[in-house]
């Protein structure tokens, strides 16, 4: 089985190492799809596609077909750029205190027996 790995955006030091510390398999491919979904279009400055423009979704009320429309474009962006992740569900929902919660349930491609779920909140 292949092991995912990616540098610790937190940019914490291991005081073993003293070097960045490191996410792995299932805590590097969530802590992606964050970055994905958290990333507006254009703002990566070779890849204006990239990104999920989930920031869209403050300071307005959507309607429902906005919302479905988001999760569409959510799982077409995480299908092109996050390879090691099959998305099976994404939910969005309003938490009525000025943010929005999003919760992307996947398999890790390398093991897709074990479920995993990113969760995090858009402010």
């Amino acid at each position: 089985m292949p092991s995912y790995k990616d540098i610790d955006f937190l940019l914490t030091r291991n005081i073993l190492t003293n070097d960045c510390n490191v996410k792995t398999d299932q805590s590097a491919v969530s802590q992606s799809i964050k970055n994905i979904i958290s990333t507006s279009k254009n703002e990566k400055l070779f890849s204006p596609q990239f990104g999920g423009n989930i920031y869209d979704l403050l300071f307005s009320e959507p309607s429902r077909l906005e919302i479905e429309l988001q999760k569409t474009s959510l799982y077409a962006t995480l299908a092109i750029y996050e390879k090691r992740a099959t998305v099976t569900n994404i939910n969005i929902i309003d938490s009525g205190l000025g943010y929005w919660i999003v919760s992307v349930e996947y398999f890790l491609v390398a093991s897709p027996e074990q479920k995993a779920q990113a969760t995090f909140n858009v402010t």
